[in-house]
């Protein structure tokens, strides 16, 4: 862990996105260029963010940080512009947070921007957490001297205080200066069940699984066009493999459409947190690469998708025949194992270099070749040739 080459107390990490968006332009231009920044955790501590030997201090950020700050109108939370007051004048008017409550409704609907806004570079609720409590305590003790002046026994605190998922507790070893991250998964979840996952976490990365399973059965279902080209590409023979993924290809690509829609919702979907659960705040930077790989996915989805439909262009296409010539013979022949457009550049091109013939087509879609002959036709030479490529063809009636 860095230490603070001020106070030399350990400092907590914090992402170059955080440093940009929190130092003057002026004194960033300066720091070094590395993420390996920490923020330093003292309160009295001129340094607010470190790296080895560089450190940016009070008055060359945007903001104080909350545990640097000590007047009453500092921020608490940066997000929304929520001070210490008026957390305070809260809690004092409805002897519970209702700002508490709004932060977090906030946080879950993805609306918070901490490693930007916060300079500690994480969620404020920790700190508001604390604040409450503070108020809390205030109010507590001013009733209980109240309570003893009218001769009343101390009222008990209100259930809302007990169901504070956010205030540290007290025997908690936590810096005071440093609340605990609320927004994080709880390490030991004594007091109830763990925050629910969010976008940029488990379920996030679910969702990119299931966009990486989507690409990886559109690249099965154009198989039956593209693997033969590479076993042809290879000197191998090509029979058989292309009509075995021929027949799959409609399920896959359903397959395909359903791991990739799976993504979308995973990836896309806002959290769902029972009442009074705080749950986890997706992080910004990690939501938009996952976003990002999601999209990236997608679009070589579609390429594999309809690889068999503009394969033909990469094989130069089933070409056309020319006006047979009076001395010349057209014949018609039925060509099965054609499973896409490319197949029909194979297959012409296998034919073209029969001697006699003078010109060729072929269509995948009708299943069909038409070859003009300068001389008599040579049936056995037309299957020989398309053979090794799995085709079978024989002369229509």
């Amino acid at each position: 862990m860095k230490r603070c080459p001020q106070c030399e107390a350990e400092g907590r990490s914090v992402s170059r996105t955080t440093l940009e968006a929190q130092v003057v332009p002026a004194r960033l231009a300066a720091t070094t260029d590395v993420d390996a920044w920490a923020l330093c955790l003292t309160a009295t501590c001129e340094v607010v963010y470190f790296h080895d030997e560089d450190a940016v201090v009070l008055g060359e950020t945007r903001a104080l940080p909350f545990h640097k700050a000590t007047h009453a109108e500092r921020l608490v939370c940066f997000c929304f512009e929520h001070s210490v007051a008026d957390v305070e004048a809260d809690v004092a008017a409805n002897a519970a947070s209702t700002m508490q409550t709004s932060i977090k409704e906030k946080c879950r609907a993805g609306e918070d921007d901490c490693e930007r806004k916060n300079p500690q570079g994480r969620c404020c609720l920790g700190n508001v957490a604390l604040v409450v409590k503070q108020a809390r305590a205030g109010a507590a003790a001013t009733l209980e001297s109240d309570d003893a002046t009218d001769g009343r026994a101390p009222a008990a605190a209100s259930d809302a205080s007990k169901a504070d998922c956010c205030a540290p507790s007290i025997a908690a070893a936590h810096d005071a200066s440093e609340p605990p991250d609320c927004c994080a998964p709880s390490v030991a979840a004594a007091d109830g069940p763990a925050p629910k996952a969010s976008p940029g976490g488990p379920t996030a990365r679910t969702g990119l699984f299931a966009s990486g399973g989507a690409l990886f059965a559109a690249i099965l279902s154009s198989a039956c066009c593209w693997l033969p080209l590479v076993a042809i590409g290879l000197g191998a023979s090509s029979a058989g493999v292309g009509a075995f993924f021929e027949a799959w290809r409609g399920p896959l690509l359903v397959l395909t459409l359903g791991l990739l829609g799976s993504g979308f919702y995973l990836v896309y979907r806002r959290p769902r947190c029972a009442p009074g659960e705080a749950c986890e705040v997706p992080n910004p930077r990690v939501q938009r690469l996952n976003r990002g790989l999601l999209w990236t996915s997608t679009v070589f989805v579609v390429a594999f998708a309809l690889f068999p439909e503009y394969a033909g262009a990469l094989t130069g296409g089933g070409g056309e025949v020319e006006a047979a010539a009076p001395t010349e013979t057209t014949m018609h022949y039925a060509v099965e194992g054609l499973t896409c457009l490319a197949c029909e550049g194979h297959a012409r091109g296998a034919i073209e270099t029969i001697p006699g013939v003078a010109s060729v087509a072929v269509s995948y879609r009708e299943g069909s070749a038409e070859i003009v002959w300068r001389g008599d036709p040579d049936h056995a030479a037309v299957a020989a040739a398309v053979a090794p490529f799995g085709y079978r063809a024989a002369p229509r009636p």
